[in-house]
This record gives C-alpha cells, structure tokens and sequence, in this order.
C-alpha cells in the first residue's frame, strides 16, 4: 500500500504450508519465475513463508484470454500479437530449461490493451533440476484439454509440448 501498486498474492493455505513435498514445489515455483526475465511473463515481486503459509506477490492483471474470448472474437492482428508476446515468452523460459506444461487461455493474462503475460508456473519442470522428487511424475500433468500427446502418455515432456499447447490456443483464437 506504501507505493500504491495492486498486487496478486498467490497463497498456499497452512493445511500445504506445513508439507515438506508441497512447500519444496511451491519454493521452486518461486524460484523459477525470479529467474525469468521476460516483459510477457508475469513478473513476482516477493515470496515467503511463515506458520500462517506461503505467498507469491506478483503483478496484478485483471483479465486473462478466456474471459476475452468469450466476451467476443479477436482480430488478426491481435491473433499475432499474442502469438509474439508468449512464444519471445516460452524462448525466454525453455533457454533457461523450463517447461510450462499447462499453456492455456486462463494462464494467460492480459492487461488493459490486451498485451499478453504467461502466468502459473506451479507445475512447471526445470529441466536442469536436478532433485528428481521435485518433479510430478507418473501421472499426467496439466489441463487436460491442452496437453500434448507426450503429456497424456506421461511420457517426458520437451518445449515442444509447450508449443502444442500453444498451437492449440492459437487455433481457439482463430476459431
């Protein structure tokens, strides 16, 4: 309130807090995002944790694609600009080895002229990570309704689903 920003707060409620599995994933999560410096990926501000739980403070944006898309059609031109703004995002986070994995409408969020930002990062895979209990294994990962063919398989996951995922919000967006 001091510098008169809105922020998003991400928080993970004390029941997750205080599980050892849940909080070491949530650290990573927080870590990732520091790590990607991108003007298209949602940028995070703090992170702590505390008895009471575990917050993320990142930008607040008010709408994301979905919600756009259903209030009507996009143009072109704004298809294109889109596109750029989150694939120079996906660049940025697959040369530093992290996969999205769950590249949809909702986890992308737009700001008030419709500019483009990748958001939840939460089950994100570092693929220089080398603590293999940090990743979700043997189970599919994701929403299912965007997931590559590989995620589906719980087969190992590369940028390439990230750019499935992506294919298919482009093809929302242009139908």
């Amino acid at each position: 309130p001091s510098v008169g920003r809105e922020v998003a707060i991400k928080v993970i409620l004390p029941q997750f807090a205080n599980q050892p599995e849940f909080v070491r994933r949530f650290e990573v999560e927080a870590q990732v995002i520091a790590r990607l410096e991108h003007p298209h990926i949602v940028p995070l501000y703090d992170y702590w944790r505390d008895p009471e739980g575990a917050y993320l403070v990142m930008r607040w944006l008010r709408g994301n694609l979905r919600a756009s898309l259903e209030r009507c059609p996009w143009t072109l031109e704004a298809v294109a600009r889109l596109l750029e703004q989150i694939a120079g995002a996906l660049t940025v986070a697959h040369r530093e080895g992290i996969i999205h994995r769950d590249i949809k409408p909702d986890n992308i969020l737009l700001d008030e002229d419709e500019n483009a930002y990748l958001a939840d990062f939460g089950i994100a895979k570092d693929i220089h990570l080398r603590d293999a209990s940090l990743h979700i294994t043997g189970e599919i990962v994701g929403s299912p309704a965007y997931l590559s063919p590989e995620q589906i398989r719980s087969q190992e996951v590369t940028e390439r689903s990230d750019l499935y995922s992506l294919g298919y919000v482009l093809y929302e967006m242009l139908t």
